[in-house]
This record gives C-alpha cells, sequence and structure tokens, in this order.
C-alpha cells in the first residue's frame, strides 16, 4: 500500500478521494495519522481559519418510542426515568447561554410524542426571538411539522444515520429502514434546513468499508454539519456489555471527514472526552471546529442515557480546549459572516 505523506494527501485534495484512498486514512497509522491531522488543520484554516464556536444543547425529553439496541433511552429500558422539561425552564437556560456569550442553541429530545409541533414551535419561537440559531434533534416527526418549525425559527437539523449498512441499521434500529431514514435527510433539505449527519463508529458487525460509505453518504447528501460519535455501552441495552469503540480510529474519521468533506462543522463529541483525557483536544487537532456544552439540568442529565457515565462538558472546558487548540472563540454567525 503507498505510503501516505504530505504529497499523497495534496495529490488527492486536488483530484479527489476515492474509496480505496478514503480506506486508507481509515487504516493510517500513527506516523500517517499526524501527517493527515496537519493537513486536515491547513483545510480547516482556509474554509474557516483557525475559529471554533461554542453551541449549547439542553437534552428536554427523553421518552422514545424507538428500540434501538444500543440506546439506553429505548422504550423497553423501564429503569429510567422519563422526563419533559417546562418550555419556561428551557427558554430560561437558553437565555444563560447567550448571557455566556453562545450563540447556538441545540435542542435534542428521544423520538417522542410526548410533545407536540405547536409545544416545540413555541419554544423555537421565543429561542429564536432571542437572537440565537436554533439546532434541533429531536428525530422523525411530520412533514408539516417541520415547515411549522423552520417558520418558528430554526434552520438546522441534526439526523444521525448511524451506519450506511442497510443490515447493519435494520439490525441496529428495529422497525426502522435505512433508506427512510436517508430520504429523511433530503426531505430536510428540501424544506430549507442546514442538515447534520454522521456514524456511530465501533457498532458490532461495522466494517471499514461500510465507514467509507458513511463518509461517502454524507459527500451526497452535501451536509453542512458531519459528526462522528465513539459507541459506548448504555445500561439495559442488548449492547451494554459490548467494548467500546476506537478512539483512534474515530480521530481518523473526523480528518477523513475534514479532508474529503472540507468546509462541514464537525464537532468534537464528548464521547472522545469520556473515553481519553484530552479527547476533545484531540478531535480539534484531527480538524474539528465544533464543542457542544451541555446545559441539560443536572437533577435529569443521567436519565438522557446516550451511554452510560457520561461526560458533561462544561462552559470552562469547552473555552480551555479551544484555546489549547490554538483557536479563538467566535460564534457561529460570525463564522459564516452573519
Amino acid at each position: 500500500m503507498e505510503r501516505i505523506d504530505q504529497r499523497w494527501i495534496t495529490d488527492r485534495l486536488n483530484s479527489g478521494f476515492s474509496k480505496d484512498d478514503l480506506k486508507a486514512i481509515l487504516l493510517s497509522s500513527d506516523e500517517e495519522s499526524e501527517i493527515l491531522f496537519k493537513a486536515a488543520r491547513e483545510v480547516r484554516k482556509h474554509h474557516f481559519g483557525d475559529r471554533a464556536f461554542i453551541r449549547a444543547v439542553i437534552e428536554f425529553a427523553n421518552t422514545c418510542r424507538c428500540s434501538c439496541v444500543y440506546c439506553g433511552m429505548r422504550t423497553e429500558n423501564t429503569e429510567i426515568l422519563r422526563f419533559t422539561l417546562d418550555p419556561d425552564e428551557i427558554v430560561s437556560v437558553a437565555e444563560t447561554a447567550l448571557e455566556n456569550g453562545i450563540r447556538t442553541f441545540f435542542l435534542q429530545a428521544a423520538e417522542s410524542e410526548e410533545y407536540n409541533a405547536e409545544w416545540l414551535g413555541d419554544v423555537i419561537r421565543r429561542i429564536s426571538g432571542m437572537g440565537m440559531m436554533v439546532l434541533l434533534c429531536v428525530g422523525i416527526h411530520r412533514v408539516d411539522d417541520l415547515d411549522y418549525w423552520f417558520e418558528a425559527g430554526a434552520r438546522k437539523f441534526i439526523l444521525k444515520h448511524e451506519t450506511s449498512n442497510k443490515e447493519l441499521f435494520e439490525e441496529m434500529k428495529p422497525g426502522f429502514l435505512l433508506k427512510d431514514r436517508i430520504q429523511w435527510l433530503r426531505t430536510l433539505r428540501e424544506h430549507g434546513y442546514h442538515i447534520g449527519s454522521g456514524p456511530l463508529l465501533g457498532l458490532p458487525g461495522q466494517t471499514m468499508d461500510s465507514l467509507v460509505d458513511d463518509l461517502i453518504l454524507m459527500k451526497d447528501l452535501n451536509v453542512d454539519m458531519s459528526s462522528v460519535s465513539v459507541f459506548l455501552p448504555a445500561k439495559g441495552t442488548p449492547l451494554e456489555d459490548y467494548p467500546v469503540g476506537d478512539v483512534d480510529l474515530g480521530l481518523r474519521f473526523i480528518a477523513a471527514m475534514r479532508l474529503f468533506l472540507k468546509n462541514t462543522l464537525i464537532p468534537a463529541t464528548s464521547t472522545f472526552e469520556r473515553l481519553r483525557e484530552n479527547g476533545q483536544l484531540r478531535c480539534f487537532d484531527a480538524g474539528a471546529n465544533v464543542i457542544t456544552v451541555n446545559m441539560t439540568p443536572p437533577r435529569l442529565r443521567d436519565d438522557y442515557e446516550l451511554y452510560s457515565e457520561r461526560f458533561y462538558v462544561s462552559l470552562e472546558h469547552a473555552r480551555k480546549t479551544i484555546g489549547r487548540a490554538e483557536m479563538v472563540e467566535t460564534t457561529e454567525a460570525e463564522l459564516f459572516g452573519e
């Protein structure tokens, strides 16, 4: 196999990456990875400068109708307290974020019918009216709901595809089809949203070839936001005894996203910090440019169980990480000159 060096990378930045090239990045040695990370930082600098921004997330509801085998909030898990936050509390948290200089607010929930479109639309309208960018991650709802939320002020929507492998997707998310999820991402785009997606790295049965296909799918979808989280088991799920995903492979995946997709927003997700000290700093070293502060009320955080024993990103940690990455904090609006 041809050795990866700066010339190898430059040639492909100019001519394009093949599937074999992307696979070579994911399989790169430690020495090659550092060369890739440096190149990824240069691509990020070309598109965004040495600037990163902080967004705040509130996980406002954890009741879920899905049975995803990796998620602690799956409907079969009766061990956790189910909750939906009061709208006034959600807006109050957004106000606190704004007071601390955060201008992007991330409304996240399990896939639930505990709230209706008007309920969430009112929350969006109040937060958007404060001058904040509103980002949704609430699963699949009705098309009419998308239009209602867009009118209320939401402009971004994240829907992780989790894996591009059809069979593995349907095994991990019983009752759902990969083609439907991809179509929903396209529908989001058609209805005016900037879209984000990405895989969960380390699922049992996942292959290097399927990770390459994840990259190609995100390119095909023309995502505005691309991310990767490393698998961590959650108690009370069929995968609770499975091993965690590979952090180093996750970092190489971030570099591959930056080199291949170039101008997407890439977050340094909390799973990296949970699995490795300075894990999120290494994400920035590999090409990330976003970090998310968790502002879910502490009394409820552990019941939003994406994985067990979560790492919760504080504002202090986020700002310190950006500084240590030798980047300058900005806002999303400033990053795009809005």
